[in-house]
């Protein structure tokens, strides 16, 4: 048996996991460099081959897997730096993405601030063509539209092109059409069609999927490439993974084809692992909590299951792709303490990250953070901080602390630091709350996960707040996302739309739906590497009660033919599901199916095993 690398960058933290022929863990970690990740990432990987008495080259060469959690498509978001888009749409149609659908996060703010659309109005520009409900053509593609529109691109600089046209998901004619015509005027750019970034109906969210998805792809596909090719360099002779928001891993070429599902990446790999545990230590209800550096992430296990869904929002821009239903804020070590003006005490959600990183770090910070309160209340050991590899300066974080929020609220350096203790301890119950008692679920009746960095100085408290009553620390807990991605199968996801009721649904016709999309998914997943034997078919509907806007995502039974007998179990599991995510059902309401979905995975896994030298233990 190979060893096996899992790598995670986080925004303080790179982290490295190998699991090495015996299946013993063993666990590394070096500061990220935002500027280029690559850098971070050959760090923590050279520090696990000096620490195996190996060559980079012989390391890399005798890995069975390398999979890799990356935060470039995340961080391209959220900071605004992506690529220079463009948008090719249904003539008529170019507000419908900056209109969102009348969403709001909070419908009784008139003046709620909405992000900018990712694309300018100006270049959001559409064509003559239309493709009606029942996926008809009724009028043919303009080319010469589409030729305009390249002329006006190109004199714009443009980058990425997304192409969204009406319909598309009932028939990809014209956008695969437009996509030819765009490949040979613009051939540098990079492209996304929605009819393959998510081909279901509802314009908005697949529209803003597809942008994302675009605006994102050249930064995710400089990195990777250049990363692959270097690895490959340089002895990795094994392909290289990368982990998705759904939880699965997938290979370099299709991660940059589908960007926008890579923007969960490495809390996701985090998720994976709590269901790791879920079956190691028989304890099927968990939450997981994992604080880094910059974010506290929470996951809930239910039945040794998590919620994918298709509803997240990044950085305030919808993104449908199948993910883990992951409640994400900021607050993390790194977190920066301020006094706002009304003089309260406020922790986050801006981050000091790795550069220049909390004070104590001292590496040019000037704000105080989470950490440097943690160090003055001892709560952090001054003198084996990261294992003894980094010396941190405790007077310094003292003396920032001091000027920034002991002196401007009259109270000690001491008190300061506890103040901050307290306000990170409460955002983070809060957020817990949000993925348990918001959603239907006692977290009295769950074991809490405690991962990341520096989240094990914090969940006592947290496990007061919520009412929970046990905490698991896992050993390898400050590492665990990039432990989980390699207990993570290949997972794609598909979507079709597919419309009928229950009851009076055609099963022939939906057994027919159900083959098409399966047989297209299992197409996809040859072409990862997989074999046929060793593929798993998982399926889903998205359902909701007639006249409802917003659906609910339950799995049916999988490698049958669905039939009559199914039916009644395929509607309770969607009334359950309903009831206890918004505390109610009328089963006496007939149900309307919306999308078919599936999962398909490599089950080829199951990396972690314990053995006597290392037990893996809770």
């Amino acid at each position: 048996m190979k060893m096996r690398i899992g790598v995670d960058i986080g925004g303080t933290f790179t982290d490295c996991v190998v699991i090495d022929e015996r299946s013993a863990i063993h666990t590394f970690k070096e500061l990220s460099t935002p500027k280029d990740p690559s850098i971070g990432l050959y760090n923590v990987i050279r520090k696990a081959a000096e620490y195996f008495n190996k060559s980079l080259t012989e390391l890399l060469g005798e890995l069975d897997v390398f999979c890799h959690g990356t935060t470039v498509a995340t961080n391209t978001l959220l900071t605004g730096t992506g690529a220079k888009t463009g948008l090719i749409l249904t003539e008529g149609f170019r507000d419908s993405i900056e209109m969102r659908r009348a969403h709001k996060d909070d419908i009784w703010d008139l003046y709620l601030p909405v992000p900018p659309p990712l694309v300018p109005r100006y270049l959001r520009l559409g064509v003559s063509e239309r493709i009606d409900y029942a996926g008809n053509i009724v009028q043919p593609l303009a080319e010469e539209d589409v030729l305009k529109i390249c002329k006006t691109f190109i004199k714009e600089g443009i980058e990425a092109v997304a192409i969204c046209t009406l319909f598309s998901f009932l028939n990809d004619k014209h956008e695969k059409q437009i996509r030819k015509i765009v490949e040979k005027e613009l051939p540098d750019a990079f492209i996304s069609i929605s009819s393959e970034v998510l081909p279901q109906i509802r314009e908005y969210e697949r529209m803003s999927t597809t942008v994302a998805n675009a605006y994102v792809g050249p930064k995710l596909t400089v990195y990777l490439s250049n990363l692959e090719k270097k690895l490959k360099s340089d002895g990795l002779n094994r392909a290289f993974y990368v982990t998705a928001s759904n939880g699965g891993v997938m290979t370099v070429d299709t991660a940059i084809r589908h960007a926008s599902a890579t923007l969960l990446s490495g809390p996701a790999a985090g998720a994976v692992g709590a269901m790791f545990f879920a079956g190691l230590l028989d304890q099927r209800n968990l939450i997981l909590m994992d604080m880094g550096g910059t974010s506290f992430d929470v996951t809930l296990i239910n039945n040794a299951k998590v919620t994918l869904s298709t509803e997240g929002e990044i950085a305030g821009y919808r993104v449908a792709k199948p993910m883990i239903d992951i409640n994400t804020i900021g607050a993390g070590g790194g977190s920066i303490a301020w006094v706002d003006r009304g003089g309260m005490l406020r922790v986050g959600p801006a981050s000091a990250g790795s550069d220049p990183g909390p004070v104590c770090y001292d590496m040019g910070g000037t704000k105080p953070a989470v950490t440097d309160a943690n160090l003055i209340l001892g709560y952090l050991n001054r003198d084996y901080f990261l294992g003894g590899e980094m010396k941190v300066n405790a007077k310094k974080a003292e003396e920032v602390l001091k000027r920034e929020i002991a002196q401007p609220m009259g109270m000690s350096v001491q008190e300061a630091a506890a103040g901050i203790f307290r306000i990170i301890n409460q955002n983070m119950a809060d957020a817990t709350k949000v993925v348990s008692v918001q959603r239907g679920h006692d977290p009295r009746e769950y074991a809490l996960i405690s991962a990341g960095g520096a989240c094990s100085i914090h969940a006592c408290k947290i496990a007061e707040e919520v009412g929970s009553n046990r905490i698991i620390v896992p050993e390898a807990a400050s590492v665990f996302c990039a432990l989980g991605m390699l207990e993570s199968d290949i997972r794609l996801d598909n979507v079709k739309t597919y419309n009928a009721f229950i009851p009076g649904i055609d099963l022939k016709d939906f057994n027919r739906a159900v083959k098409q999309i399966e047989e297209q998914a299992l197409a996809e997943l040859i072409q990862e590497g997989v074999e046929r034997e060793r593929a798993k078919m998982l399926r889903f509907l998205d359902m909701r009660y007639v006249g409802q806007h917003h659906e609910v995502t339950v799995e049916i039974p999988s490698g049958c033919k669905i039939e009559e007998k199914h039916i009644g179990e395929i509607a309770g599991s969607f009334h359950s599901a309903h009831e206890r995510l918004y505390t109610y059902s009328t089963p006496e309401t007939p149900v309307e199916i919306m999308n078919i979905l599936t999962a398909q995975a490599e089950l080829f896994k199951r990396l972690l095993g314990r053995s006597p030298h290392t037990p893996l233990k809770p």
